[in-house]
């Protein structure tokens, strides 16, 4: 009985996650908000305002979207700042991948 609710508990939290990333996946923003939120930075990724970078998105030939330094956070293997993000999507979804600064 008790295996049984705490299997309905964790289907529940993992399809709650699965629709709160096909929600904030909607527009750019909102994408790399969710993928600072998804690296552990939540207080960043609600005080950040995530701006399109033109110059950046002509370097890379697809859309950049920027951070301010400020919140900022280093990168899993702490070699860089994630402040830049590369916008990739599919079919409806879309993917930010941060792009490494160079020093």
């Amino acid at each position: 009985m008790k295996i049984k609710i705490i299997k309905r508990i964790v289907v529940t939290l993992i399809l709650c996650v699965v629709i709160l990333a096909i929600i904030m996946s909607s527009s750019p923003k909102n994408l790399v908000r969710a993928r600072i939120l998804f690296s552990g930075h939540a207080a960043s990724a609600l005080q950040c305002n995530p701006k399109k970078n033109s110059v950046m998105t002509k370097a890379e030939k697809m859309p950049v979207w920027s951070i301010e330094k400020k919140y900022s956070s280093l990168d899993s293997s702490g070699s860089y700042y994630e402040q830049d993000f590369k916008i990739t999507q599919f079919i409806f979804l879309n993917y930010a991948t941060p792009i490494p600064t160079s020093a």
